[in-house]
């Protein structure tokens, strides 16, 4: 049982495990595509009423698929190694609590919400529309996405937090210079706040718009500062998407060179750095072009006997084998 607890960790965390492994998991992945289209196809009312047994019986297949899984990733904790050697009880509550874990778990309630809200079926496809997370399980780039974004969480909430501020100072502003002329738009800040957001963030519906020469001068200006305001998010997070992605490549190479300085590139060790390549969602390309350039880098000092003098000398060369050849 604990070989088979193994197998089932190597196959769901790891995303390997043979054949079968990659089936489950491109099972659960086309899975979770097809829940997420489903739910965005039954906000039509004549795709439920023309499907509906067919959308029924791919539920409860969808449910035992989730189900099983989750019974499965609750089974296989032990084989975490951050909660070996803990009491298994406390090591799967608390493993319950993690957000990936509760992301599972709202994929198969659903059904269970389904006996106390037989009637509000908007709160079903929103909890059933959560399943769509589970691809960052099997996504790199959604688990990129993911690191980056808990990364940034510090600089990303200051960003918005100066954000907000502006958005209040700017209804403030346009407050005190339309108020009296359009109240029923800008008679007060909080109706401003609308204006204020739409004109930050440069989206500029036009539905609201100042008439006084004042007040277009202070929208003008606005439009500008919301330019540089709504590009700082999206450099925060190319910045960390650059920086994760290089540290990732720098991680790889590390194993590689450690490897390479052990002089042990044996089929083993290639398939640790194949998992490795894999864990990190290194391309094969780059890690085929970071193992040659540390090969052409990485030298070897070895002791070598000269079989014809007999005389020892040291050389430098790089990782494998090396003969020493007369030339007469």
């Amino acid at each position: 049982m604990q070989s088979l607890r193994h197998y089932f960790y190597t196959v769901l965390e790891e995303q390997d495990g043979g054949l079968p492994g990659k089936i489950l998991n491109s099972t659960l992945l086309i899975l979770i595509v097809s829940n997420v289209l489903i739910v965005v196809f039954e906000s039509e009312k004549n795709f439920v009423h023309q499907f509906y047994d067919q959308l029924l019986i791919f539920e409860m297949i969808t449910l035992a698929f989730f189900g099983t899984e989750y019974l499965l990733r609750l089974w296989i904790v032990p084989e975490h190694p951050k909660y070996q050697h803990k009491n298994a009880l406390k090591m799967r509550l608390r493993y319950m609590a993690t957000p990936m874990a509760i992301i599972d778990l709202l994929a198969v309630l659903p059904l269970l919400l389904g006996f106390f809200f037989t009637d509000n079926l908007l709160i079903l496809r929103i909890v059933r529309l959560l399943r769509g997370f589970k691809i960052t399980r099997y996504s790199h780039s959604m688990s990129l996405l993911m690191m980056v974004l808990r990364r940034e969480a510090g600089t990303l909430s200051s960003t918005f937090f100066i954000l907000g501020t502006l958005i209040v100072l700017t209804a403030t502003g346009i407050y005190l210079v339309e108020g009296d002329i359009q109240p029923d738009r800008f008679g007060s800040i909080p109706k401003a706040l609308w204006w204020a957001t739409v004109t930050l963030t440069t989206v500029g519906y036009g539905d609201v718009v100042p008439v006084t020469t004042a007040g277009r001068i202070f929208g003008g200006l606005i439009a500008v500062l919301g330019i540089t305001m709504a590009a700082l998010p999206a450099g925060i997070l190319a910045s960390g998407f650059s920086t994760e992605l290089n540290r990732r490549r720098d991680l790889y190479r590390y194993h590689v060179a450690r490897f390479l300085d052990e002089g042990d590139m044996k089929l083993s060790a290639l398939k640790k750095l194949n998992e490795t390549r894999n864990e990190l969602g290194i391309s094969k390309t780059d890690a085929q072009l970071i193992m040659f350039e540390l090969k052409q880098e990485v030298r070897i000092n070895s002791e070598v006997v000269c079989p014809h003098c007999h005389q020892a000398f040291h050389i430098s060369h790089p990782p494998g084998v090396i003969k020493v050849m007369r030339n007469d």
